[in-house]
């Protein structure tokens, strides 16, 4: 009876964290719809009604909750397979290379072509029918193959060829391919991800150390010998506080302590795309500290439920991939409200569960669906190979 009690009990943690991330994608839409409501409507020709740019991000959010409970179902022991791996990186490899040819851009060419080389835009009768940033996916399939690679060599974490090159080639290939699309904040973002994810699977800090200088190598070579346009990134990265920075901050602080209420702030309005990277300014405006804090406190929890169950899986693909990806919510949210606060340059990573753009609440949900998965596991774990008290797991 202890032992059932105790399973009960992690599996109650499931719900807890199913009803986590329901609420914030429910808060997301709403987030989003308010700081986007107007602007949609003042821009016809693009945005013909006022649901949009909510509509892509409804859309991810139908197809993104079908994916999270397969994502969430899947067996783990099928995403370890060899096959699936290699599957999962050459889509994820292929959806990135298609930015770069003409039939995905969504203009022949020239600056535009350039500007939008982030996103695969499929056509149907000349017409863009929708649009999807290919870097998103890097985010959870690099930690899959990662996971994967070091459950699958944990015997020999010693072996720089078994671990530490494959990782640093995929990672360095997806790097470079993302750099190219223009989108170097990804680019550190990712790089720095796998880095970590190789520390939490316990490679010596003398290997990661060496890889952070040979990045750093990397880097000095391409802005010595690129003509300028790394420097450009980088000094655009390092930032400067503009017109946009300015009035995410005045938005923030008129929210004051109650907020102005849901639609009615008004420095959203003058805020040039606030509903993308800076959607956070809008809701702190409308919803004040008290609404600043239940978001935290929501994403907080989410947080620790996933660390807490990814933590205490028996199995190293689980506990690696689990805190991956909660790691990774957890970064981009600090990132993005960082930004808008004006505490760290300008990066254009989104809010995850918020920002426009239907690629990130795709992937976070899919995500978000893996980590439950990993929750998942040590209930049925737990009932397996628990002891006398129902909590022993092996590691």
């Amino acid at each position: 009876m202890t032992v059932l009690r105790e399973d009960r009990k992690i599996l109650r943690y499931d719900y807890f964290l199913i009803a986590c991330i329901l609420l914030l994608t429910v808060f997301g839409l709403v987030t989003l719809y308010s700081a986007s409501y107007l602007f949609a409507l003042n821009q016809p020709r693009r945005f013909p009604t006022g649901l949009a740019p909510l509509k892509g991000n409804i859309w991810a959010c139908v197809l993104g909750v079908l994916l999270f409970i397969i994502a969430s179902l899947v067996k783990i022991d099928f995403l370890k397979k060899k096959g699936v791996i290699i599957t999962l990186v050459l889509i994820t490899l292929m959806f990135n290379l298609f930015p770069f040819f003409r039939l995905f851009q969504r203009a022949p060419g020239g600056e535009e072509t350039v500007r939008v080389l982030r996103w695969v835009f499929f056509k149907w009768g000349g017409r863009n029918i929708f649009s999807f940033q290919p870097s998103e996916m890097i985010k959870i399939v690099l930690p899959v193959y990662l996971a994967y690679l070091i459950d699958k060599k944990k015997d020999n974490l010693d072996s720089i060829f078994a671990i530490l090159l494959p990782a640093m080639f995929w990672t360095g290939l997806f790097c470079v391919i993302v750099f190219m699309q223009g989108n170097f904040s990804d680019t550190v973002f990712i790089a720095a991800t796998s880095i970590v994810i190789c520390f939490i699977g316990g490679i010596r800090l003398r290997e990661i150390f060496a890889v952070l200088l040979a990045l750093i190598l990397f880097v000095f070579i391409l802005y010595t010998n690129d003509n300028g346009k790394i420097k450009t990134r980088i000094d655009d990265f390092s930032g400067r506080r503009g017109y946009q920075v300015e009035m995410s901050l005045e938005a923030i602080k008129s929210g004051g302590f109650w907020g102005k209420g849901i639609g009615q702030g008004t420095l959203k309005v003058r805020t040039p795309e606030v509903h993308g990277d800076f959607v956070f300014a809008s809701f702190a405006e409308e919803s004040g500290f008290l609404g600043v804090f239940f978001y935290f406190v929501l994403i907080g929890i989410f947080v620790w439920l996933g660390f807490r169950e990814a933590w205490r899986s028996p199995i190293c693909f689980s506990r690696i991939l689990g805190l991956a990806l909660v790691m990774s919510v957890a970064v981009q949210t600090l990132i993005n409200i960082s930004v808008a606060a004006s505490i760290i340059p300008t990066t254009g990573i989104p809010l995850p569960f918020v920002s426009s753009g239907g690629s990130s609440l795709l992937m976070t949900l899919i995500g978000s669906g893996l980590i439950v998965n990993v929750s998942k596991q040590n209930y049925y774990n737990g009932r397996n190979i628990a002891g006398d008290n129902g909590v022993s797991y092996v590691r």
